[in-house]
């Protein structure tokens, strides 16, 4: 079985609002082994959402559509579908009395436009909503299932959860496997020179390449219709892939590389500090948005000025004028101060040129030095770093919390990463 999902609204594609929605179905269906095909966003006009259901319907297996239940002018899905179906609206009793039982629990009288939620297409099978008052509805046209679920994430996923993934688990014929691998340290272009051709030996795989700031995440996604001989696959090719690109791998799945940086100081009972100038906070602040993380992180020095570097963490005004702020002694000076004056075993530190000014010949904006000190010893890097401000700012935090991981883990420095 192969679904369209089909986002409806104008805040999607104004681009206001992140489309949520879709990608909790996408991974909830992937995991359930049903294959999403296509996904398509269209705007609150009924003209449209009627054009987009009867193309979804002419080449997908299924079809859910996602918002446009609600009470006003502008929720206009149920009425779309009902006319592109040719499925005149009929008043579902058992939605009426959920909505009005709804409205007394919370001791409110509500307006009679709520009541058009209970309105259905004929023949609709309803899915009442645990949290709303919009049901999910079902509808079997010719064959294919039309799925039509409200908006509001809190009642879609409920609703998405509850009825719409386990209905859809039960009648597909086809079984998913999949894993990914999150690697930092070379660029999209560097990957797949290691990786060649070794995909194509898949048989039912694909790999998709998924790059950010954050790195570059391999996707291996097996399909086929025998589940031993896709979890086969799915295995070999985790090995494989593995093996070639093994030493810039830094975590699976979703965990992010503060959640491998926490996990090696737990490990090893080690506590951090940060020194930061040029990302004012960045670093801790990923730090700090784990749970937990006060068994980890000591504290955080932003130390954006020269004054601030030499109150709070002693770098010298010969250091200042001799290498400039920005400077591997500088940031040596800033990881070991860290370290020392938080009392803890691993200083880490950051200061660089985010720009859009500040850059010169010699240090061009980007320009971002890093270091790192522990009982296991220093290290100190220089980066360039493209792109906007905010993009040099986040790179040179996530390549920081690299530096620590491998550092942590007493992994060799490969001086062609980066």
């Amino acid at each position: 079985m192969r679904i369209e999902i089909v986002t409806i609204g104008n805040e999607v594609l104004s681009g206001r609002t992140f489309d949520t929605n879709f990608v909790y179905l996408a991974r909830a269906l992937e995991e359930a082994s049903v294959v999403v095909g296509w996904h398509t966003t269209v705007g609150d006009n009924a003209e449209l959402i009627g054009e987009t259901l009867k193309l979804a319907l002419s080449r997908a297996d299924a079809v859910v559509m996602m918002g446009g239940l609600g009470p006003t002018p502008d929720d206009m899905t149920r009425k779309a579908v009902a006319t592109a179906l040719n499925r005149p609206l009929q008043l579902e009793e058992s939605v009426l009395a959920h909505i009005r039982e709804r409205g007394r629990r919370a001791g409110r009288k509500l307006p009679s436009s709520v009541e058009t939620m209970a309105l259905v297409p004929r023949g609709s099978e309803v899915w009442q909503n645990p949290v709303g008052a919009a049901p999910g509805i079902l509808i079997d046209y010719r064959k294919k299932p039309v799925i039509l679920l409200p908006g509001p994430p809190p009642e879609f996923e409920a609703l998405a959860e509850r009825h719409v993934v386990p209905w859809l688990r039960e009648r597909s014929g086809t079984h998913v496997d999949s894993f990914t691998l999150r690697t930092f340290g070379l660029f999209e272009s560097q990957l797949h020179e290691r990786i060649g051709t070794l995909p194509d030996t898949w048989h039912g795989a694909a790999l998709a390449y998924l790059p950010s700031w954050f790195g570059v995440d391999l996707r291996v996604t097996v399909t086929g219709a025998n589940a031993a001989l896709v979890r086969g696959t799915a295995e070999r090719a985790y090995n494989e892939l593995g093996e070639r690109v093994q030493g810039v791998i830094y975590a699976e799945g979703t965990q992010t590389m503060e959640e491998a940086v926490r996990e090696l100081l737990l490990e090893r009972k080690w506590r951090i500090a940060t020194a930061e100038s040029c990302t004012g906070g960045l670093l801790a602040k990923r730090l700090t948005d784990l749970p937990g993380s006060s068994k980890c992180l000591e504290r955080g020095y932003v130390t954006y000025s020269n004054a601030s570097k030499q109150e709070l963490l002693g770098v010298t005004s010969e250091d200042l004028a001799a290498h400039g702020a920005v400077s591997a002694a500088v940031a040596e000076h800033m990881a070991r101060a860290a370290r020392e004056r938080a009392g803890v075993e691993v200083g880490v530190s950051i200061t660089g040129i985010a720009g859009p000014d500040g850059g010169s010949e010699k240090k061009p904006v980007g320009t971002v030095f890093l270091a790192v000190s522990s009982p296991l010893g220093e290290a100190v890097r220089v980066h360039r770093f493209m792109g906007s401000r905010s993009t040099v700012r986040e790179r040179a935090a996530q390549t920081a919390l690299d530096m620590v991981r491998r550092h942590l883990a007493e992994l060799p420095v490969d001086p062609t990463l980066y």
